[in-house]
Parts: C-alpha cells; structure tokens; sequence
C-alpha cells in the first residue's frame, strides 16, 4: 500500500491478489481519504475501508495526544503562573502585617511610655504636694510654738514680776513693823526710866510664873 501525500493518490492492495488495486484520494485539508473514480474497483473493498480507519484513528491519536498535551503544559503553565501570583499575594499580605503588627508595637510602647510619663508626673505632683502641705504644717507648728513660747515668756515674766513684787511689798511691811515695834520698845523704855517701873518678866512655865507672883506679893 502507497500513501500519498498532499493531495497525491493513495494506493492499496491485497496480499492475496496484486492484480485488482484501487486508489484513494487524500484531502490536502482535512487529511481525509476517498476512492479514485478514475481508477478501477476491485473486489477489496474491505481492505480499502481498514486502511482509511487506521489511517484515521492514528491522525486522532496524534491530535489527542498533541491536545493533551498542550492541555498538560497549559496547565502547568498556568498552575505555574497562579502560584507565583497567589504567593506574591501571600507574601504582600504578610509584609502588610507584619508592618501593621510593628505599627502596633510601636504605638502600644507609645501608649506605654506616655502612661509611665502620666504616673511619673502624677508621682512627682503628690510628692510636691505633701511637701508643701507638709511645709506648711511645719510653719504653722512653729507659728504655734512660736505663741505658745511668747505666751510661756510672758507669763513666766509676770509670774517673777508680781513674784518680786509681792516679796518687796512683804519685806517693805516687815521693816515697818520691826521699825513700829522697835519705837514702840524705845518709847515704853523712857516710860519705865521716867516713872521707875520696872520691865514686866513674861515667864513661860507655870512654876516661873506661881514664883513670880510669890515675889511680887512679898
């Protein structure tokens, strides 16, 4: 069997009786094959119609298997492509928030530090104002010992003043009555030296005085 090419017969023939061949037509197009109408028809027909149905389901093989192919690479082509294209998206994503997370981080010690600066602050008022308040307890406690030591002072000085007063009004009236007293003695001398009387003898016990009385009656 001769097999032409574009467009050039096609020739087929038994193996048991060379004599009776029939020839076929191949379409340049569609690769299809049909009887010669010009050549003479044997008996091997059947022979022929094998022939075009290997013929053409070796065509369709090779085009199943060029389609299948192209198909396959296709697909991994484009597998390919998606891939790359969803792992740069992943990756996009990931940068965004790991970005995002340091954005974060950074704000939160932002809000940290500034909360630690507010306590400081907050710290530093309270210590500034208990000292002040504690300034002021302190002035006004030594306002206040300040009173009470002036007032100690002064009563202390009055305490000594009428003190000494008192003293030299009680000795000023102890020298008036020695001096009364004394006149008095002097005075009642001259009497006793100017009449003769005798001085009267205050005798303290009983026997003295019973004694006394003897002599004066003797």
């Amino acid at each position: 069997m001769v097999h032409g090419q574009n467009g050039t017969l096609v020739t087929t023939s038994s193996p048991a009786n060379n004599s009776n061949a029939s020839a076929l037509y191949q379409d340049t197009k569609s690769g299809r094959l049909s009887p010669n109408n010009s050549l003479p028809l044997g008996g091997h027909k059947l022979n022929i119609a094998s022939g075009v149905s290997s013929t053409t389901n070796k065509s369709h093989n090779e085009k199943a298997e060029a389609f299948a192919e192209a198909h396959r690479y296709r697909v991994e082509t484009e597998a390919h492509a998606y891939r790359e294209a969803e792992s740069r998206k992943v990756e996009a994503r990931a940068q965004r928030n790991l970005a995002k997370a340091e954005r974060q981080r950074i704000h939160e010690e932002s809000k940290a530090l500034e909360a630690k600066q507010r306590e400081e602050q907050r710290a530093e008022l309270v210590i500034r104002n208990a000292r002040v308040k504690a300034e002021r307890v302190i002035a006004q406690a030594h306002d206040r010992a300040n009173r009470i030591n002036s007032r100690a002072q002064e009563e202390a000085e009055k305490a000594i003043a009428d003190a000494y007063t008192k003293a030299e009004r009680l000795k000023a009236e102890i020298e008036e009555t020695k001096k009364r007293e004394l006149a008095e003695i002097t005075d009642r001398v001259q009497h006793m030296v100017t009449v003769g009387e005798l001085p009267a003898i205050e005798y303290k016990g009983v026997v003295q005085r019973m004694k006394a009385s003897f002599v004066c009656h003797n």
